[in-house]
């Protein structure tokens, strides 16, 4: 099934132009609105190397949460899984498939966000390499989590695309994306730390700075509720159908 999806998704042009356009785009607008010019906002880190690290998470943010619940939801309003399920084919087989494929799509818009970087701003050093792939693949999994529950909780493709999106900014803004969290006052700073963004669980260790058990205790916390929200719906659905 993987190389169908992969087939199904590609073609939808929308999520694709948000996942590889939007986070190199932004990368290359804030590195250079703020220059080179350490402040303690940024944690006395060269600016355009944090944006660089931190724009490394929105892939994640925007595949996860826009992407895979949009298919998921789409999938259920029109039926295929019951299709699929029809044709011996269980759900959990078409939604894991869902999963790597958006799983293989973060990849690559990851290495769109270095590509980009590369010959404008340079890449970091990366400080603590084997903590920025844990940073990853924990954000990774938790989002795609939550985004597999957004998919089956909401009534149709439109309705996950608002939820996504939704949770989209406040997830990037507050998890780094925009201001970093040395720059955000201290009720900012406490919610930032609540949610499950990935950004700064990358650039942290990237840029040298501590603190991913943390931030790993947190895609812990949220990654088990999306595990009940995901059991329960699935649940849900066979009492239903």
């Amino acid at each position: 099934l993987t190389p169908t999806e992969l087939r199904l998704l590609v073609r939808d042009w929308t999520v694709l132009v948000f996942a590889f356009v939007f986070p190199p785009l932004v990368m290359l607008i804030l590195a250079g609105v703020f220059g080179t010019h350490a402040t303690v906002g940024f944690g006395w880190r060269n600016p355009q190397h944090y944006y660089v690290a931190a724009s490394v998470g929105v892939p994640v943010l925007a595949l996860a949460l826009v992407g895979l619940p949009v298919t998921l939801a789409s999938y259920r309003e029109r039926g295929v899984l019951r299709r699929f399920e029809a044709f011996g084919i269980s759900p959990a087989t078409v939604i894991g498939t869902q999963a790597i494929v958006a799983a293989g799509l973060i990849l690559v818009g990851v290495g769109a966000v270095l590509v980009t970087a590369a010959p404008t701003y340079g890449i970091p050093h990366v400080t603590h390499p084997l903590q920025v792939a844990l940073g990853l693949a924990s954000g990774t999994l938790t989002l795609l989590l939550i985004g597999i529950a957004v998919g089956l909780a909401a009534p149709s493709a439109r309705a996950a695309q608002a939820i996504g999106l939704i949770a989209f900014f406040p997830l990037y803004l507050l998890g780094g994306g925009g201001p970093p969290k040395g720059a955000m006052t201290g009720a900012m700073h406490s919610i930032s730390n609540a949610l499950p963004s990935p950004i700064s669980a990358i650039a942290d260790p990237w840029l040298g700075l501590s603190g991913l058990g943390v931030q790993v205790a947190v895609f812990g916390a949220w990654a088990g509720a999306a595990l009940i929200a995901i059991w329960w719906l699935v649940r849900r659905a066979g009492r239903e159908s």
